[in-house]
């Protein structure tokens, strides 16, 4: 049998190779099915421009502000997946399962992930799977079962990397994002523009 950190190097190799798989094969080339190729891209204007045109990734809009808080929940994510392999590593059981805890599914992180992926179809769906997935290793953890825990990142870490390789941040304005998700608030005013 494995011991606990056999597995967790095991676990964090299937990882990296996950994700550098999935990097690689979402790396176009030359912006190729497109008709455009990358010199054309390279000459059209704006880095952050043709940013957009080379990644083929679906864009989910959003405003800066809700970016940021995007962007500050995904750290606020990797920082608690540190914890709970720190954690198997030393069995400290209820490290892993309060790490856990940040990232499980809920009704707030069900309504955020719902906010932030209006615009853009599947992504909600994948957000949620994510969260979802996460609550199996507090479970594990509970149930002192290491080799459970490192299934269940594992599958939790899955969903990171297909969800970053299918969507991408876009900002737009206010009315634009009203436009492309139906909404009929600015998200902005409602939270002070912070």
């Amino acid at each position: 049998m494995m011991t606990n950190r056999k597995l967790l190097g095991a676990a964090v190799v299937h990882a990296l190779l996950v994700v550098g798989c999935r990097s690689r094969a979402a790396a176009p080339p030359a912006a190729e099915g497109r008709g455009e190729p990358v010199a054309a891209a390279a000459a059209a204007g704006h880095p952050a421009d043709e940013l957009a045109r080379l990644d083929p990734r679906t864009p989910v809009p959003l405003q800066p502000m809700m970016a940021w808080h995007q962007k500050q929940n995904m750290m606020e994510h990797l920082v608690a997946i540190q914890r709970i392999t720190d954690g198997l590593a030393r069995e400290d059981w209820e490290e892993i399962a309060s790490a856990a805890a940040l990232i499980e599914s809920s009704p707030q992180m069900q309504q955020m992930c719902q906010h932030m992926g209006a615009g853009a179809d599947g992504f909600t769906e994948l957000a949620l799977d994510f969260h979802r997935r996460a609550d199996g290793i507090g479970e594990a953890a509970r149930a002192r079962d290491g080799a459970g825990v490192l299934r269940a990142t594992a599958t939790t870490l899955q969903a990171c990397t297909g969800c970053h390789a299918a969507y991408r941040q876009e900002g737009v304005d206010a009315a634009t994002w009203q436009a492309r998700t139906g909404a009929t608030h600015d998200p902005a005013a409602m939270h002070g523009g912070h």
